[in-house]
Formats: C-alpha cells, sequence, structure tokens
C-alpha cells in the first residue's frame, strides 16, 4: 500500500531543508503556501484570458525561455477584446519583434482563443460562468468532461496543457507534465509517463492524504524536479531527468528506479 502522506512529507521537508542553503526557510514556506490559496478562487475575465495565453506559450517550451518573454507576450496579448480584432497585419508585427518568441502557431493560437473566448463571456456573461456551468469540482467526471471540451474549443490546449490551464485556475488536478511523470513513475505510481490519468489519479490521492490543494502537491512535485527553483532556494533540482541527485533525496527507500539502480550497480561488480 502507498504511503501517500509519508513520501509527500518527506519530499516536501527535503525541499525546504537543501533550500533553505539558498534562502530563509520561512520565505520558502510562505512561497509555498501561496499555492494553498488558488484552489476555489474567482478570477476575472482577464485573469482567465492570461492563463489561456501563457500556457499555450510555455507548451513544448522550456520554463525559462518563455519566462524572460512574459511581459512582452503580455504586451501583445492585453486582453481578449482586443486580441479578438486581431488580424494578419497584426500577427506580422509580432512575428516581426526581434526580441518576440516566433511561433506562428502559438501566436496564431492566442488570436484564435481570444475569439473564442469572447464569444463563451457573450453567451455566459463571465468565463467563470461557463466553468461553473460544468459543476468541475462537483465529481472527477464532471472536470474530466470540463478538460474535454476546453480542448476541443480552444487553440493550443492538448493532452497535458489543458491539465495546465484547469491547475492554474485552481481546479482540483495536477498538471502530468514531463517532470510529475518522471517523478510518479520512479516511485512507481505509474508504469509509464505516458499515464496522464493515472498521474493525475496518484496526485489527487497525495492531495486527499495530506488534505491539501492538488495545486500544492504538483509545485511541491515540479520543484523538487526542474532544474531550477529559484522561489524555492533550490540552483538544482533534485529528482532530476539527468543525473537525479539520489545522494540528497528524502525518499530513495521509496524510489524504484533508485533501488533497481543500486541493484545493477551491485551485479556489475
Amino acid at each position: 500500500m502507498t504511503e501517500y502522506k509519508a513520501i509527500f512529507e518527506k519530499i516536501e521537508s527535503t525541499l525546504i531543508n537543501i533550500g533553505s542553503q539558498n534562502l530563509p526557510a520561512n520565505e520558502i514556506r510562505a512561497n509555498l503556501d501561496a499555492f494553498k490559496k488558488l484552489e476555489g478562487k474567482v478570477f476575472t475575465d482577464a485573469e482567465y484570458y492570461w492563463i489561456l495565453v501563457y500556457v499555450v506559450f510555455y507548451s513544448g517550451f522550456k520554463a525559462a525561455t518563455v519566462n524572460e518573454k512574459l511581459d512582452l507576450i503580455r504586451k501583445y496579448f492585453p486582453d481578449y477584446r482586443t486580441v479578438s480584432k486581431y488580424g494578419d497585419n497584426k500577427i506580422m508585427e509580432i512575428l516581426n519583434d526581434i526580441d518576440m518568441i516566433k511561433n506562428r502557431r502559438k501566436i496564431q493560437a492566442c488570436v484564435d482563443n481570444a475569439k473564442t473566448f469572447k464569444s463563451i463571456v457573450d453567451e455566459n456573461g463571465s468565463f467563470q460562468a461557463y466553468i461553473h456551468s460544468f459543476a468541475p469540482t462537483a465529481s472527477f467526471e464532471n472536470l474530466m468532461l470540463l478538460k474535454e471540451e476546453l480542448e476541443y474549443r480552444f487553440s493550443g490546449l492538448g493532452r497535458i496543457t489543458t491539465y495546465h490551464f484547469l491547475t492554474d485556475t485552481g481546479l482540483p488536478v495536477i498538471k502530468p507534465d514531463r517532470v510529475i511523470c518522471r517523478i510518479f513513475k520512479r516511485l512507481g505510481l505509474i508504469e509509464s509517463e505516458e499515464q496522464l490519468l493515472k498521474t493525475v489519479i496518484q496526485g489527487r490521492k497525495f492531495a486527499e492524504a495530506i488534505n491539501q490543494p492538488v495545486r500544492y502537491v504538483d509545485i511541491v512535485f515540479v520543484a523538487y524536479g526542474q532544474v531550477k527553483s529559484g522561489d524555492f532556494g533550490l540552483t538544482s533540482g533534485i529528482c532530476l531527468e539527468n543525473s537525479p541527485l539520489c545522494s540528497l533525496c528524502g525518499v530513495i527507500n521509496d524510489c524504484k528506479y533508485y533501488n533497481e539502480k543500486k541493484k545493477r550497480e551491485t551485479l556489475s561488480t
């Protein structure tokens, strides 16, 4: 039987202990706790559209690449009503900006999505009302129906990206990106990093075990496995894709990857 609470607490404490070498532990704690406040938050239409924009740009790109361009991206995509009026000339203007991420597909998706977003708001009164119409927190089935609807209606939202949007809008679902899928596979919680739905379900089990929002579970695991997490004092992640820092990890006894690695090393000596 998987000890979800114990595993999470080991990862959480390891994250804070190592990060506190570069950042005060209380500051790390405060930065982490901010992610406990997203679930149930009411977002404005402007906030929903901005999340939709940056999620599209993050998809398939390194976070650091997008992070340094966020201000410029927001400049070109300030609100859905403005962007819904963009034509080919505006798209070419954006593409010709030497400082902008030059990906026509993503730029076009944000323009198309502004038009779809506007029609949804005009029909429902607000995007929040549209989300609420699915009652996504009433059942996992409702949440998955909303996920399917968003993936169908909006450009640039795919199998993982749609989960990213749901996660960042405070809904109870983890984002099954490469980092989280890798850690869950190493812990033996999933058999393949392609098992997105199973990853999502496992994330919900962690949240239930620690009685915290899924978004909090998400950020702790992401910080633990991504290359850099400056807000949490880490100059390097711990459960990295290449050369993971197993000697620092708090869950090596629970880690299938680590134990198989040690077994191979023993057999080769």
